[in-house]
Formats: C-alpha cells, sequence, structure tokens
C-alpha cells in the first residue's frame, strides 16, 4: 500500500479514510488514523469528529500551513465541516468583538463584517448544536458574552437579512469573476491548482497526465480505463487509480469529493 504522497494527493487520501497512515516525502504533512498534521504534531491540521464530519484547525498564520489548510478545506469539501476558528468559544468571542468594532468603525465594508458576524454565529451555534455542549458551555463567561452579543446583534440591526442577502450576492459574483480568472490562468498552466467555492473540478492534459483543479493527477492510460467504464456505464463503484471511489455519475462524475461535470469529461475525451 502505498504510504508516501504529495501535499495534493496526501489530504485526499486522508479524507477517504482507506488507510491508517501516510505522510509527504518532506514529512511537511502526515496523518495517522482520523487526524492529519502539518509541521509536527503539535499543529493538528484536521480530526473527523465521526464519519461525516470534519473539524479544521484554521488558526495557521505561516504561508505553509495556509496552504495546507487550503488543501484540506478542499479535500474534504464532501462531509460537513466545522472551523477552528468559528467554534473554539474564545476564539469565537474575541472574533466576534473584533468583528462588531471593525463595523461601527467601517464606511464602505459594513456589509463585510455583518456577513462575518453571521457567518460566525451561525457555525458556533450549528456546532453546539451538532455536539451537545450547550449545556457544558454555558459554564464559560466567553460564552455567555457571546449569547448576549448575538441576542443583540440580530434584535438591533434592522433588515440584517436583506442587508446579508446582499452581501452575500456581491460576494458571490466576485467569486464567480475570480473563478474565471483562475481557471484561464490554471488552463494555461501558470498555476499549479485553485480553490473552486462553487464545488466545480476542471480538467487537463499537463504532459502524460491527466490533471484536476485540486492539483490530483491520474495518467493518460488511466484516464482512458475510465472513459470505456463511463462509456459503459459501469464506472459506479469502482475506484480510479486504485485510490478514489467513484461514487456516482448523473451529470457530474462524482470521485472523492471531485465534481466533474460531462461538459468535462467530453472536453478531455476529444484531446486523448
Amino acid at each position: 500500500m502505498k504510504r508516501v504522497f504529495t501535499n495534493s494527493e496526501i489530504v485526499h487520501v486522508f479524507n477517504e479514510q482507506n488507510q491508517n497512515e501516510g505522510r509527504t516525502s518532506n514529512n511537511s504533512m502526515y496523518f495517522y488514523n482520523n487526524r492529519i498534521y502539518s509541521y509536527g504534531s503539535h499543529y493538528l491540521l484536521a480530526e473527523f469528529i465521526d464519519s461525516k464530519t470534519i473539524m479544521i484547525n484554521d488558526k495557521g498564520y505561516s504561508t505553509t500551513t495556509g496552504k495546507h489548510i487550503s488543501l484540506i478545506i478542499s479535500a474534504t469539501r464532501n462531509r460537513k465541516q466545522y472551523f477552528i476558528n468559528k467554534t473554539d468559544y474564545k476564539i469565537v468571542n474575541q472574533n466576534i468583538k473584533y468583528y462588531l468594532n471593525k463595523l461601527v468603525n467601517a464606511r464602505k465594508t459594513k456589509e463585510s463584517y455583518l456577513s462575518k458576524i453571521d457567518s460566525t454565529l451561525k457555525m458556533y451555534f450549528d456546532y453546539l448544536e451538532y455536539t451537545k455542549q450547550k449545556t457544558k458551555f454555558n459554564n464559560y463567561k466567553e460564552h455567555r458574552e457571546t449569547l448576549r452579543i448575538a441576542n443583540k446583534f440580530y434584535n438591533d440591526f434592522d433588515n440584517l437579512k436583506e442587508t446579508i442577502k446582499e452581501a452575500n450576492l456581491k460576494a458571490s459574483i466576485k467569486a464567480k469573476k475570480e473563478i474565471v480568472q483562475k481557471l484561464k490562468d490554471w488552463k494555461s498552466n501558470k498555476i499549479d491548482w485553485f480553490r473552486n467555492k462553487t464545488n466545480f473540478d476542471y480538467l487537463r492534459i499537463n504532459g502524460q497526465n491527466i490533471e484536476t483543479s485540486q492539483n490530483v493527477k491520474i495518467s493518460i492510460n488511466e484516464a482512458k480505463r475510465v472513459l470505456k467504464l463511463i462509456e459503459a456505464k459501469k464506472v459506479i463503484g469502482q475506484k480510479i487509480d486504485n485510490r478514489f471511489l467513484v461514487t456516482s455519475f448523473n451529470s457530474f462524475l462524482k470521485v472523492g469529493c471531485h465534481n466533474i461535470s460531462l461538459k468535462e469529461i467530453n472536453y478531455i475525451k476529444n484531446l486523448i
């Protein structure tokens, strides 16, 4: 069984949870069972809470750890994701107060801070509900203060929902424009991968490999084998490159956390 992977590969193998351990060639990331680490045991990058849910430690400040965080977020997007910055009661309390202070002084970015506060509170309360820790957290003064702030936040702002909807719409438009540019750069081999918030993945040929926009590679020969399975309607339940399980295929081929459209599949088919 393969145990040494690239940075891009290891997060996907970890997400599959089909083997107990793995590492990168330079040991920058490694995992044991349901935990994956970044640059040593001092930084737990992510941990499965249960088979469907993962906690991601997004507190990292270094550039390299930041890249690991982005990789694990993208690779596990088929799971229910929680983040330390939005679930740790002390951090949540600090962040909410920080955003509120910024909101008071903001002139052109009020919607952004409103959205950050809203999304943080929603994940925080959802996490407490999911893990059944409401009673436990009531013992913490920071949590009790967050409850008071949340009540005031939602009751003192007029037309809050409409404001957040508008902010989300603007963010969505901006994200789509960014994706178009990143896709263009990626297709022309200017970048190795990009995080796609729309949850759709893209394909390209690079040398003798087919690559996804999440930087997962398979050989062209393996891609041809998968295409034959697709044509024969026998691809569901098969493993690609003996690693990634195909779970469904309607208008999209779902492989692990990848969602690849028929359009992208046909694009590659015409090239090879």
